[in-house]
């Protein structure tokens, strides 16, 4: 009897020691019970969504398989938000690392048809660099948003911002009516200024002055989009506002998707200086 006792407890050891450690979803969940960490998966998420992203040139460079990864990376961090976003985080200047925008990845392409030329091969810089990329949103009271452009030509760099209002329109859905964009901050390259005011020869108040005008110079125009262009064609209204769905939104990342044309964009919270 002793001995057919002891064979079922060996057997039942070997039996548990047998059973798979869970995979997937029931590992994370595991893990997340040994370590207490959803914020832990949150982060994982995040970072491997940032990592997806990170050579892909804002999403220009990307082919069909990466992105699909990376929409599964997306949708898992999009998994995270609750029903209802905190608002009072989206305030702030966000960096854009991705997108499949039909309207943007265009200005990013721009850079790399205008590179190639009988110009590249001596030194010159390029024609045409485009830098970074931003929203800029004021809290939701104030109701403004800002995209910036930093772009560079022939060493010089300026910024293109694009002006808009929005409104929440629901838990996750924002309402955007463009109304402005405009030229700014100008920076004039060395050989432009040499150019202007050479330096072998004595400034004239006229160089100062067209140097000093190029470099406070803000040009404004109104902007307008192609479906407010519509409306107004049909309704005389040009105030059509544009959908835009926010799907993530925390202290240091912002997951947004545009209804109407598409497209997604993922950004990441620039700290500004004081």
């Amino acid at each position: 009897m002793e001995r057919k006792a002891a064979g079922k407890a060996v057997a039942s050891r070997r039996l548990v020691t047998r059973r798979p450690f869970p995979t997937g979803k029931l590992a994370a969940s595991a893990s997340g019970l040994i370590y207490g960490s959803s914020i832990s998966e949150r982060a994982q998420a995040k970072q491997a969504l940032v990592d997806l992203v990170r050579f892909t040139n804002r999403g220009l460079g990307v082919e069909t398989f990466q992105r699909g990864l990376i929409e599964e990376a997306q949708v898992l961090v999009e998994g995270f938000q609750g029903e209802r976003l905190d608002y009072s985080l989206l305030s702030g200047k966000w960096k854009l690392i991705y997108t499949t925008a039909r309207d943007v990845l265009p200005i990013l392409e721009a850079e790399y048809r205008l590179s190639p030329g009988p110009l590249s091969g001596i030194g010159l810089p390029r024609p045409l660099e485009i830098g970074n990329i931003y929203q800029r949103f004021t809290n939701p009271e104030l109701g403004v948003v800002e995209n910036i452009i930093d772009i560079t030509a022939f060493g010089s760099s300026l910024s293109f911002t694009v002006g808009a209002r929005y409104d929440i329109r629901s838990d996750k859905r924002i309402a955007l009516v463009f109304e402005e964009a405009r030229v700014g901050d100008v920076r004039i390259s060395e050989a432009v200024e040499a150019a202007i005011a050479p330096a072998l020869l004595p400034r004239g108040s006229l160089q100062h002055m067209v140097l000093l005008a190029l470099r406070e110079a803000q040009f404004r125009f109104q902007f307008r989009t192609a479906a407010q262009l519509a409306s107004r064609a049909v309704t005389r209204r040009d105030s059509v506002p544009a959908g835009y769905l926010l799907t993530y939104l925390d202290e240091d990342m912002l997951i947004g998707r545009a209804v109407g044309l598409g497209g997604t964009f993922v950004f990441l919270r620039e700290r500004e200086e004081m």
